[in-house]
């Protein structure tokens, strides 16, 4: 059981709900950390911008974001 609730695929808040729609369209389904970042939507935002500042800089490639992802989640102790 996770010690922060995670929000239901249509939260109440209209920005998460916007993002969890984005998510969905996009990748099929809400990540679990979207979830739990939801409870904050403008925390969510701006980890979102944020990312997207990482990705569209050109400064990682495709396969390094990979190789950190997996990298990261070694390290966590969670099955990538």
């Amino acid at each position: 059981m996770p010690r922060v609730p995670e929000l239901p695929d249509a939260p109440e808040d209209p920005l998460a709900r916007e993002m969890f729609a984005h998510q969905i369209e996009n990748d099929g389904f809400v990540f679990n950390t979207s979830r739990v970042y939801g409870i904050r939507p403008t925390i969510m935002r701006g980890l979102g911008l944020l990312q997207r500042g990482v990705d569209e800089s050109g400064l990682l490639g495709g396969d390094l974001k990979a190789l950190v992802n997996v990298r990261v989640a070694s390290i966590n102790g969670c099955p990538f």
